[in-house]
């Protein structure tokens, strides 16, 4: 498969107790291996017997992430609370990556 047209995303999800510092390091591994597109959203605990939600995360730290990404030369960064990894993703990449 050409690479030129294989576009690579990923998820992660805030409220686990990871810290800014982890966050950032995992955006830099990110781009090292040249992953296109990242959405960032906020845990929930599906049910009692799941991982307990460590902090909700503030919206204004979901926007710092997405600009780290962007600045970091990510092609699409999708990042807020109500993000989930299928968050219409594919949709908003295309509509930004025509509209360039």
């Amino acid at each position: 498969m050409d690479r030129k047209k294989l576009v690579t995303k990923t998820s992660i999800m805030l409220g686990c107790g990871e810290s800014d510092e982890q966050i950032e390091e995992t955006l830099k591994d990110l781009r090292k291996y040249n992953v296109d597109v990242v959405t960032f959203g906020q845990y929930l605990q599906p049910s009692r017997g799941h991982m307990k939600v460590e902090e909700y995360v503030h919206p204004d730290k979901f926007e710092h992430w997405k600009k780290m990404a962007d600045n970091m030369g990510f092609l699409y960064c999708a990042s807020g609370p109500l993000v989930r990894s299928s968050y219409k993703a594919g949709e908003f990449f295309l509509r930004d990556y025509l509209n360039k």
